[in-house]
């Protein structure tokens, strides 16, 4: 079992804060994908929710560790 520390939630804090400042341009990219981020940079993508948690394993990618988010382009919605 993972444990939250104040530095891992604190990267968390700062990678949710990056990720919504460039929510749009990740749209470009990731529209209608599951992604993973840390420390700013995208580690892992994925349009299906089952593949994209299979990367994140053999990435061995702790979950505690990343900011995931499924990044949607809202604007063309009705």
């Amino acid at each position: 079992m993972s444990i939250v520390t104040v530095d891992r939630f604190n990267q968390f804090i700062d990678d949710s804060k990056w990720l919504h400042k460039n929510y749009d341009k990740l749209i470009t990219e990731f529209n209608l994908e599951y992604i993973a981020i840390k420390n700013h940079v995208v580690l892992a993508h994925g349009k299906e929710m089952n593949d994209f948690e299979r990367d994140l394993r053999q990435l061995n990618i702790d979950r505690l560790d990343v900011v995931v988010e499924y990044i949607r382009d809202k604007r063309n919605e009705v």
